[in-house]
């Protein structure tokens, strides 16, 4: 390989890191360059002693099948890979020696019918239950692979092994970033984070009806009276005041009323200065939480049963007085007299530990408001 193809190479392994159409073209290069037919990344199961196949340049049909399902325990390199140094190579005509490869089973039931003669690998990684090998495979007509060859190929390995790290660490902050917004999508109150400017960082699902109604954007769709809030306090003030880099507020808070009568509670907080939502360009930002005054969460009365071992009749109760509905007009609605439910209320107020119907209020409104009931399962059509 030239400069400019090697510089090519480095260049795809480390874009590849986040576009695999780049790893795979780097892959290629360095298949080409060692005069191989097919390229293979292998990993090592400590666990359980087997060997998976999990990437491939230019395949041969059939072969990693074959491989797994019943020519790994023939493999003659498997007896190599304990002692072989992180970078070390294994090159079958070497460890093994070149009468021995005609004569080996591996060779004459498995790699000669593909089209293959001659293994090269080298141990790219080394975990404490699994292991990774970078492999060529040259054809059965070409030359048998040499120290030479991998000496070759030298400079690509701590670019292989670094990109492949990369790619790992990508791979699991990716899953950890799907994983924390899958969280926040299960709370039953919006969650945004504003920047200084009102700029939005992120937002869940509950949230994301109040990113245009905490920070409306003049070019948008007006989406109806109903959906304008007033609050009690300017929100672009609140936000700046959070993110002030100097005496940023510890804590604020508003309520907010919809022309139809709604109301909700806002409560800003200035995130620490450690958050990594800005990366490079990391500054100030706010956490705003916003609980609307609806009616409980359905999974309430499971959750006040599993904590406090309410009965049926007290759930009732209990939930409903979180709808901020006296006692009398509960009584009204569950169709029960004072003096039940005021046993039931008396009940309640012990296997909780509260000693008011405030203080009840208080408690279901929280639990409720973090409980979030799972979708729907749509129901099949009837048949006909």
């Amino acid at each position: 390989m030239n400069d400019s193809d090697i510089h090519d190479t480095i260049r795809g392994l480390y874009e590849g890191i986040v576009d695999p159409q780049a790893w795979q073209r780097s892959l290629q290069n360095l298949r080409r360059a060692s005069g191989s037919t097919q390229m293979s990344m292998v990993v090592l199961d400590k666990r359980t002693d087997r060997m998976s196949v999990i990437e491939l340049v230019n395949p041969v049909e059939g072969l990693a099948q074959a491989y797994q399902q019943t020519y790994q325990a023939l493999d003659p390199g498997r007896a190599f890979t304990p002692r072989m140094p992180l970078g070390g190579w294994y090159i079958d005509a070497r460890e093994l020696g070149v009468g021995n490869l005609a004569r080996h089973p591996f060779y004459g039931e498995f790699l000669h019918r593909h089209g293959l003669g001659s293994v090269m690998a080298c141990l790219v990684d080394r975990q404490p239950y699994y292991e990774v090998y970078f492999s060529l495979q040259r054809p059965l007509d070409g030359p048998l692979f040499a120290p030479e060859d991998a000496r070759a190929l030298d400079w690509a390995i701590p670019h292989i092994r670094q990109a492949m790290a990369l790619r790992e660490r990508t791979s699991a902050l990716t899953t950890l970033q799907r994983l924390s917004m899958q969280l926040l999508d299960q709370l039953a109150f919006g969650v945004i984070v504003f920047t200084a400017d009102a700029r939005v960082l992120l937002h869940n699902n509950e949230g994301e009806a109040w990113v245009r109604r905490l920070a409306p954007n003049p070019a948008a769709p007006r989406t109806g009276a109903g959906d304008e809030w007033t609050l009690s306090r300017p929100f672009a003030a609140m936000v700046r005041a959070a993110c002030d880099a100097n005496a940023p507020v510890p804590a604020q808070a508003a309520t907010a009323q919809s022309r139809q009568g709604a109301r909700a509670r806002i409560v800003v907080l200035p995130l620490p200065p450690s958050h990594t939502m800005g990366l490079a360009w990391q500054q100030p930002a706010a956490l705003v939480a916003i609980h609307d005054a609806r009616s409980s969460s359905p999974l309430l009365p499971q959750v006040l049963r599993d904590l406090y071992g309410l009965t049926p009749a007290e759930m009732r109760l209990a939930t409903l007085l979180t709808t901020g509905i006296g006692l009398p007009e509960a009584c009204e609605q569950l169709q029960i007299g004072r003096e039940t439910s005021r046993t039931q209320l008396k009940s309640v107020f012990i296997k909780t530990g509260t000693n008011s119907q405030a203080q009840l209020s208080h408690l279901l409104t929280q639990l409720s408001a973090t409980l979030k009931a799972p979708p729907a399962v749509p129901m099949a059509p009837p048949e006909a």
